[in-house]
């Protein structure tokens, strides 16, 4: 049940002096409440200057048993946490001037090491688990994948795992819950070629590990995968494929 119905199903009517608050003047819970309420129809909707901590603060008494919310943790505890690779997962879209293709890829083993907001860490992506998921016929993603994991692409037959390590990681301290708080730089060796590979990330404490999603985009060309480039090739037409590559992951990790 939303806001303002949980108010009216506690029988306070529009036309009643309503005061709402928030944990203090930083957060906008009041500000969001009160515009509700007003759009709902009630006209005497005030906020409490200062909040929940002021009027602690100030002494004044306080009801009830429950204990206060708990804020989730911008950073999870130092230490070294093994990737969950069922946990685990990346997504990939790549894409030309006419349609889009998306998938996914797994991780096969890895570590993640954590010091005081910084990542290390060492990952091992298995190629062969390459899948396609917007296709619906069956015969035509199946085409898809086994051209993708050719040496038009990923050469898997020759190079059938991907690596990346974390060779720098900055924190930023200041990053607010669920935003941007780290910035990964590492070298990814992909068809027998290792480059720099650097992105944003969000670093959060879950119920029993570690988590990191991030989303970016990568030139494929950079690691050898040239097919349908225009940077390589002239006249391609319908064969042109786009160079950036779009990237989605989220890893698990336990310790």
């Amino acid at each position: 049940m939303a806001f303002p119905e949980l108010v009216q199903a506690a029988g306070i009517d529009p036309e009643d002096v309503v005061v709402v608050y928030g944990e203090d003047n930083e957060t906008r819970d009041a500000d969001v409440a009160a515009k509700k309420l007003l759009r709902r129809g009630f006209r005497k909707v005030y906020a409490l200057s200062g909040g929940f901590q002021a009027w602690k603060t100030a002494g004044h008494p306080v009801e009830g048993t429950g204990s206060e919310p708990v804020d989730h943790s911008p950073l999870p505890p130092d230490g070294t946490y093994r990737v969950d690779v069922e946990q685990s997962l990346i997504e990939w879209t790549g894409r030309n001037a006419d349609t889009k293709h998306s998938g996914t890829l797994r991780l096969k083993e890895g570590v993640m090491r954590l010091d005081k907001g910084r990542v290390g860490g060492d990952f091992v992506i298995d190629l062969g688990s390459l899948t396609n998921t917007n296709l619906t016929d069956h015969s035509l993603a199946l085409m898809l994948v086994k051209h993708l994991l050719s040496d038009d692409f990923l050469f898997a037959q020759r190079h059938p795992e991907a690596r990346f390590s974390v060779e720098q990681s900055e924190a930023l301290p200041d990053a607010t819950p669920g935003a941007v708080n780290c910035h990964l730089r590492g070298e990814l060796l992909l068809r027998g070629r290792i480059e720099t590979l650097a992105f944003p990330a969000t670093l959060s404490s879950i119920a029993d590990g570690v988590a990191v999603e991030a989303h970016f985009d990568m030139d494929r060309t950079r690691w050898g995968l040239l097919y349908g480039s225009g940077k390589f090739f002239r006249h391609l037409g319908m064969h042109l494929v786009h160079d950036n590559v779009s990237i989605q992951l989220r890893i698990v990790g336990h310790k």
